[in-house]
């Protein structure tokens, strides 16, 4: 039975590389190739530069074709046993299409494992690193592309402060535009707008701004040139909590969330970005039951017919994904179920097909 098994995963491992390249050609490296002409073009970008943007984006993509590439694999490895009728010979020899379905199920777990691995320790560094030299980029024109900076600072379950800023450069430690609304015993009291703000020491330098009284003790605005203020959130840290969900690794991702949570503050899209964290990695383990009885079904085992199947398969999958995922950023459907529901119908329907070969 190892050599059996030795056999399907040998025979599988050819057409999963095919899937993966072709899959990366068709839908990634379009897009990819597209932005980075943009970039190129508006913020001249050296070759070397694009080049390194390239590798950097690409793991994020792939973990995105293993599904499908093991997908179309599969279907083409069962498709050519049976059209070449090497299943109905290993049934002769006793051999089961559950026996055959279980290396298959091993394998497509294993992907999943490593794409969960991958998009954990290469996706996130890769991304956050990327934006670090587009902000660059960016800063070297001239141009305000930095992200906007909102963020809410908490003691316990009081506001303490709300920190905006129209830009933040991370490498020069500068603010642009910074308003900072203050807060005493969870009520809003002074508000410091400056026109910019500069990290020295441990603490933020305004320059330019005036503060506002919000309460009607305070009716005095106070003018300054310089003001050194009480703020020691540093420009690293104020960048961590404005990261994006594909810059963060599920455990920051998850301990952002909690924070959220903690301070009643929304966080639905965030809580659906995590669950797709784990959900897409094991799409993978659900193709892997869905292809194989899909994939013996076809007399003749081509690799345009697996991949035509596929194509429509994950079109489906992919067309459903999204439209779950705008209908729980919008609130109106639980995170988990929006990112798990296409992998348990999926995983049904392949359990169901399982069962029907075997009678």
């Amino acid at each position: 039975m190892k050599i059996l098994n030795r056999y399907l995963i040998r025979e599988t491992a050819g057409p999963f590389a095919f899937g993966v390249v072709a899959f990366v050609l068709l839908f990634v490296s379009a897009k990819v190739l597209f932005q980075l002409t943009e970039l190129v073009s508006e913020l001249g970008l050296s070759l070397w530069t694009a080049t390194g943007l390239f590798i950097l984006w690409l793991p994020g993509f792939l973990v995105l074709t293993f599904p499908l590439a093991t997908l179309v694999a599969m279907l083409i490895v069962f498709g050519r046993l049976s059209g070449d009728s090497e299943l109905v010979a290993m049934h002769a020899g006793g051999v089961s299409f559950r026996r055959l379905v279980v290396p298959m199920v091993g394998a497509g777990l294993l992907v999943s494992l490593a794409t969960l691995a991958m998009n954990e320790f290469m996706v996130a560094p890769a991304n956050r690193r990327a934006e670090e030299i587009v902000t660059a980029a960016t800063e070297r024109t001239g141009r305000a592309g930095e992200k906007r900076i909102l963020i809410k600072d908490m003691s316990g379950d009081q506001t303490t402060r709300i920190i905006y800023a129209e830009r933040l450069n991370v490498a020069t430690g500068e603010m642009v535009r910074p308003a900072i609304i203050w807060f005493e015993k969870g009520e809003p009291v002074w508000v410091t707008v400056a026109r910019r703000g500069k990290w020295e020491g441990n603490r933020w330098q305004f320059f330019d701004g005036a503060n506002y009284p919000l309460t009607s003790e305070r009716e005095v605005r106070a003018s300054f040139d310089s003001l050194r203020a009480e703020l020691p959130t540093s420009p690293t840290e104020m960048a961590r909590r404005t990261r994006s969900p594909e810059e963060m690794t599920y455990r920051e991702l998850r301990e952002h969330i909690r924070y959220l949570l903690r301070h009643h503050q929304p966080a639905a899209d965030l809580r659906l970005a995590l669950q797709h964290k784990l959900s897409i990695p094991f799409a993978c383990l659900v193709f892997a039951l869905l292809a194989p009885p899909l994939g013996m079904r076809s007399h003749r085992g081509s690799s345009s017919l697996g991949m035509g199947i596929a194509i429509l398969i994950g079109f489906a999958y992919y067309v459903i994904w999204n439209c779950l995922k705008l209908v729980a950023e919008q609130g109106s459907f639980p995170p988990f179920w929006a990112a798990w529901l296409p992998n348990i119908v999926i995983a049904m329907v392949g359990m169901g097909l399982i069962l029907r070969v075997r009678r």
